[in-house]
């Protein structure tokens, strides 16, 4: 039997075409472009279409990349200067400094409202920190202990930022320069051990990051771009190293 198609006009063809609605669906897209199988590779979720909100889809979803052996790098002493020195500008602000040793360098430069910080070095080590916050409601505390050189340079500019480094080691160095841009962040980075190194930066508002370095000869790379990123809680135990890029 012979089917045949009759199409009639119906006088539609008058008629406007509207332009097709982007979807909001949880929908997997047909084919699974992502998938091994005869659909992969032909659709364009897999290659960066931000506008696909399916599960294949990359819209406003969180992407990370990692690099499992990235340059090695050192944060150094800046100079070997010593004592402790605090400037603040702004109403409300609170700064202390606690030093065990004539060796040790401390600075805290603080500009807004309701900022907080504290610094304590023990130990023998000829330790070194260097503190900038500009903003409002900011709150910073770094600890440093052991008989190498600990050095750390920390800076927020945001309001509501939140920050806390410990340095503890042997005879040999650590260093962290860690930098939050932005409101509501939060940085902890913890480090146990010698010659630990890290990099943390978040550029964004409501952002998190925790990590931890135990052992010896760790390097740690973090950078975040965007906001309300997610903590990936990052820990590294002896001669490892990891670069890692968060973005939107």
């Amino acid at each position: 039997m012979m089917h045949r198609l009759i199409a009639a006009s119906l006088g539609l063809a008058a008629l406007p075409l509207a332009a097709p609605a982007a979807a909001d669906t949880d929908t997997p897209t047909p084919g699974t472009p992502c998938e091994e199988g005869g659909g992969l590779g032909t659709g364009n979720p897999c290659n960066g279409n931000n506008g696909n909100p399916s599960p294949e889809g990359n819209v406003d979803r969180e992407k990370v990349r990692y690099d499992r052996n990235p340059d090695p790098f050192t944060i150094a002493r800046p100079g070997n200067d010593r004592g402790a020195y605090i400037t603040q500008v702004g109403d409300s602000a609170q700064a202390s400094i606690d030093q065990s040793a004539n060796r040790q360098y401390a600075r805290i430069d603080q500009n807004g409202a309701g900022n907080g910080a504290s610094v304590s070095q023990t130990g023998e080590g000829a330790h070194y920190a260097a503190v900038n916050q500009q903003g409002d409601a900011n709150a910073l505390a770094l600890g440093q202990d052991g008989s190498g050189v600990q050095v750390a340079i920390a800076a927020q500019q945001g309001n509501r930022n939140a920050m806390s480094i410990t340095q503890q080691g042997g005879l040999l160095t650590n260093g962290v320069a860690a930098t939050q841009l932005g409101d509501d962040n939060r940085m902890s980075l913890t480090q146990n051990g010698d010659e630990n190194q890290a990099l943390l930066t978040q550029n964004g508002s409501g952002n998190a990051m925790t990590a931890v370095q135990n052992g010896a000869n760790n390097q740690l790379t973090w950078t975040q771009n965007g906001d309300n990123l997610s903590d990936l809680a990052i820990t590294q135990s002896g001669s490892q190293a990891i670069a890692i890029t968060q973005y939107r």
